[in-house]
This record gives C-alpha cells, structure tokens and sequence, in this order.
C-alpha cells in the first residue's frame, strides 16, 4: 500500500476543511493557517474553501518533532 493510501485509510476521507483538521489534530483555527502561511501544511482551494487532503494531513504529522521521552517527564 503506497503512503497516499494508508493516509486515506486511516482518515477515512480524501480531505479536510480547516475546522475538520483543526478538530482532528486537537489544534485551533489560527494554528492551521499559521502552519498553511509558513509552509509546513499544503493546503488546496476549492472556490472559497480551504481544503487539506489526508495525504498532506499525514506528512505534516510526521514532520513534527518526536517527543523527548526525558523532558515528557
């Protein structure tokens, strides 16, 4: 199974509206953006919508730093 479909299949959708991701990562509206703006998050436009597709959901989560399990503590 190649990276897309495992994206896909874990999500369970194609894409995400900026609420729908906000929701599912836990962080807010303005966080989502932030990371649109300074490159860290592709997003898509359909019309006015703002659309981030699971694909691109799934690199962005696995680009973020792994937890010290020392400073977890």
């Amino acid at each position: 199974m190649q990276k897309a479909d495992n994206a896909t299949a874990v999500a369970g959708r194609l894409a995400f509206g900026v609420d729908d991701f906000a929701e599912a990562v836990g962080i807010g509206r303005s966080k989502v953006y932030e990371e649109i703006r300074d490159g860290r998050l592709q997003a898509k436009k359909l019309g006015s919508r703002t659309l981030i597709t699971a694909e691109a959901a799934s690199d962005y989560l696995s680009s973020l730093p792994n937890l010290d399990a020392a400073k977890a503590a």
